[in-house]
């Protein structure tokens, strides 16, 4: 390891090599810059330190001696992915590799509304650049802007526009293989070719979904779709009044983006998540002496709150888009959908529309709770606080089918495992047309750490017992995820691992990741 660090600082410079994981990162929670998991879940793997290097050539040369020298590298973009493990390896004392230096906008071009960027790119950097040049343009940004734009989509993240799906919205790939040898995906296979960012498929066999959650390479460029600014923005809640209610809203919500009169993906909140967030006096006094370690708030003490102020028992938060004669079309196709609902209620502000002839900036809207204009936050970085002073959280995200009924009954049983293991069911539904992604934002404190392993581990038995699996985990359950896909007695695992003992012989990027190991095993490198 001291020989790999040695040539490591060599290619790119003693002041970019961390021999220990305490410092080098990017500044995280409580202005921390050390490497790993800020809210582990175990403490049997962390990083032995990192590289961070600048450009394409530099990443090719250090791949090239961790295979020399058989070294494991795990792979982060900006290191920002709270919830699940951070900039932790799966296999304990791999040398993370750093992208966060490699923060170019190779392009933006407001014709065809899309970006290129490399790793670094947070969504904070892209948005105020598209502010800077004043480009007619909004991007979508995930609920804490601090992370990469390459990464979040890479890791199948979304945001709140409607290009929200950033899978759907990533367009050509450049690649450092794990030997060292660069690919570009898509139209970019061609020299010189001007369709990188805008046709996916490419010619013959389409690769890009390889490096999707993989450890099958790494992606040191990405072309990234844009929203053009609309004329018109009316942001809308719907409240479903019963928890039971939320039946015919998760219904309504799915039938409403198939028929294209919601354009970007609502997202479904609770009540104990209103509470928590409402910044009201009184309702923080009445949750107090049920915040803290091992502790959660009672269903009656939330009944009382929500009946007082008048408030659903879920919230629907999403908004309206297009061209100033559309938008109040749209919105009074909405008042009437939601009219023939029970239990549902439509709450919309004014309908914000640009000067004719021009388009809304982000800002003509502002910043909002949840960022359906694109504009990026760090607020709900503090939410954890309401537990214990310095307390984590982890988030577990199955994906679910857009059925109110069979998201209810799933959601029933997340709760009272959640009750059990003495926590607040903090829920947050991603819906779109055809799936549901259902968050549930697990705050812990570090005493509480192997009771949230263990209600992770049943919540995870639960939803495979029911047909379910994660969009994502923590870096702590990806094998233990890997084993609901068993179609065919594991097929697709025997595939991924073809590929990787092809792709990468020495299984030296990122072992482990998603559960994808090379024929050697979990020896790792």
């Amino acid at each position: 390891m001291d020989k790999f660090f040695d040539r490591a600082s060599s290619i790119i410079g003693e002041d970019n090599v961390s021999r220990d994981p305490s410092t080098g990162a990017l500044s995280g929670i409580q202005g921390k810059t050390s490497y790993g998991d800020p809210f582990p879940i175990d403490l049997e793997r962390k990083p032995r330190g990192a590289v961070r290097p600048r450009s394409v050539e530099e990443v090719q040369a250090i791949v090239k001696v961790a295979n020399e020298l058989r070294v494991p590298l795990w792979t982060v973009s900006r290191g920002k992915n709270l919830g699940y493990g951070g900039s932790c390896p799966v296999v304990d004392g791999s040398v993370v590799l750093d992208l966060h230096r490699m923060n170019k906008i190779v392009e933006i071009s407001a014709e065809h509304a899309y970006a290129i960027v490399e790793p670094g790119v947070s969504f904070f950097d892209l948005y105020e650049e598209i502010q800077k040049r004043k480009l007619k343009l909004w991007t979508s940004v995930p609920a804490i802007g601090w992370g990469s734009v390459l990464g979040n989509t890479l890791d199948r993240g979304f945001g709140y526009t409607p290009d929200g799906e950033h899978t759907t919205a990533q367009c050509g790939m450049e690649v450092v293989l794990p030997t060292g040898e660069l690919l570009r995906t898509g139209m970019g296979a061609m020299d010189n070719s001007k369709l990188f960012p805008l046709y996916k498929g490419g010619y013959g066999p389409s690769v890009d979904g390889l490096f999707y959650q993989s450890n099958f390479g790494i992606v040191t460029k990405l072309g990234f779709h844009l929203t053009p600014a609309p004329e018109a923005y009316c942001s809308c809640q719907v409240h479903a009044e019963d928890e039971k209610d939320l039946v015919p809203l998760i219904d309504l919500l799915a039938d409403l983006i198939r028929r294209r009169v919601i354009g970007n993906s609502p997202s479904v909140t609770n009540i104990f998540r209103e509470a928590l967030l409402s910044r009201d006096a009184d309702v923080s006094k009445e949750l107090g002496p049920y915040l803290g370690v091992d502790k959660c708030v009672p269903d009656d003490v939330l009944e009382k709150i929500r009946h007082r102020k008048g408030w659903g028992f879920w919230k629907a938060h999403f908004s309206l888009y297009g061209p100033t004669e559309v938008v109040p079309a749209l919105l009074e196709a909405l008042k009437r959908a939601v009219a023939a609902a029970p239990g549902l209620r439509l709450e919309a502000k004014p309908v914000v529309t640009a000067p004719s002839g021009k388009f809304l900036e982000s800002m003509d809207v502002g910043e909002e709770e949840i960022p359906h204009a694109g504009v990026p936050t760090l607020e709900p970085l503090g939410l954890t606080e309401s537990r214990a002073p310095g307390a984590g959280h982890m988030d577990y995200s199955p994906i679910l089918p857009p059925s109110g009924q069979e998201i209810y009954s799933w959601y029933l049983t997340a709760k009272q495992r959640t009750i059990d293991a003495k926590v607040d069911l903090f829920a947050d539904f991603h819906v779109y047309a055809r799936y549901v992604i259902a968050i549930e934002l697990v705050v812990f404190a570090q005493s509480e750490r192997e009771r949230m392993k263990q209600l992770y581990l049943q919540l995870l038995a639960d939803g495979a017992a029911q047909g379910y699996s994660v969009y994502r985990t923590h870096v702590s359950f990806m094998d233990d995820v890997r084993e609901h896909f068993s179609f065919n007695g594991g097929a697709f695992g025997q595939f991924a691992v073809r590929l990787k003992n092809v792709l990468d012989p020495n299984g030296i990027l990122s072992p482990g990741k998603s559960g994808v190991w090379n024929s050697e095993g979990k020896g790792g490198a």
